[in-house]
Parts: C-alpha cells; sequence; structure tokens
C-alpha cells in the first residue's frame, strides 16, 4: 500500500498490517517486551519518588521502612500476618485495599494463593518490619488482574507491616 500527499518525490510506503498469528515465538517475544518496558516504569517511578529500592533476581523492589532488628524471620512454611495498603502505581487511584476495612491478611509462606511476590518479600523482613513493596503483575495479580479493582496486566504498590510470625 503507498500513501501520497500531492506529488512527492518519495512515498511513503506502509507495510500490510494483517494481523499476525500469535504463536508461542510471538507471545514470548510481546511478553518479554512487556516485561522490560514495566522494569522500566517500575524504576522510573522510584527515581520519581526518591526511592533507593532494593531489588531482587525475580523484579520486586523494596525499602524497608522501620527495621525492628527482630531476629523473627518469617520463612517457607511459617504464618505471617501482616498489615497491608494496596494501590495501583497511579498518583491518581486511592487505595484499592487496606487492612483498616478488610482486617489483617494472614498466610502460610509458599503454601498460600496470596500474590506470590508477598510470599518472597515477608522472608527478606523481620517480626515488627514495614516496608513499601513494589510488584511486577507477574508477582501481583497476573495478565487478569483480580476482577475488581486490579486491572489487568498491573504493577501494585504495597506498604506492609509484619505483625506477627507464627512458626
Amino acid at each position: 500500500m503507498i500513501f501520497s500527499c500531492e506529488n512527492q518525490s518519495n512515498p511513503i510506503v506502509v507495510k500490510d498490517r494483517t494481523p499476525q498469528k500469535l504463536d508461542k515465538k510471538l507471545s514470548i517475544k510481546l511478553n518479554s517486551q512487556w516485561v522490560k518496558d514495566e522494569a522500566f516504569r517500575i524504576e522510573q517511578y522510584c527515581v520519581r519518588q526518591g526511592w533507593k529500592t532494593k531489588s531482587t533476581k525475580s523484579g520486586l523492589k523494596y525499602i524497608i521502612i522501620e527495621d525492628v532488628h527482630d531476629n523473627n524471620s518469617p520463612k517457607a512454611g511459617d504464618q505471617v500476618i501482616i498489615s497491608y495498603d494496596v494501590r495501583l502505581m497511579n498518583p491518581e487511584k486511592t487505595s484499592c485495599y487496606h487492612s483498616d476495612s478488610n482486617g489483617l491478611a494472614k498466610f502460610t509462606i509458599d503454601q498460600s494463593t496470596v500474590e506470590s511476590g508477598l510470599h518472597e518479600v515477608v522472608t527478606y523482613l523481620n517480626k515488627g518490619d514495614s516496608a513499601i513493596v513494589i510488584l511486577p503483575h507477574y508477582l501481583a495479580h497476573g495478565i487478569t488482574g483480580d476482577s475488581q479493582k486490579i486491572p489487568p496486566l498491573s504493577s501494585v504498590l504495597y506498604y506492609i507491616k509484619i505483625i506477627d510470625v507464627l512458626n
């Protein structure tokens, strides 16, 4: 297809816009690009906030706000009780979920259906610690969101505090 405005000597050639078949190779390529773009957006958000975050291999970022130096660090199989405030990385969006209205969260590390990023981050903290945590979509609510307040493919910002660790 060739488009031209008046008689230009160099017409603009537009490639065929026929939708591509979404096969495994293309799906992996698109997902890889989405993850890179999301990591960039998260990094830029942290820079704008002035946060010096710790990053993990999985892609989550966190800052310990309060470190009580208690040596009661949760591990796989322990139950943790946390207070939380869940937000989207959107300055116009208010809190999505909050323990003040929904109650404290209690889950068993590596054995519960809460976001996988929460299972990971609580193992870096101790009882009494609080942190800001940013979970990329694949460690939060994934490609579908939570069908309520978290849209599909959303990075999620958590403010958490470990209230108790039950071994």
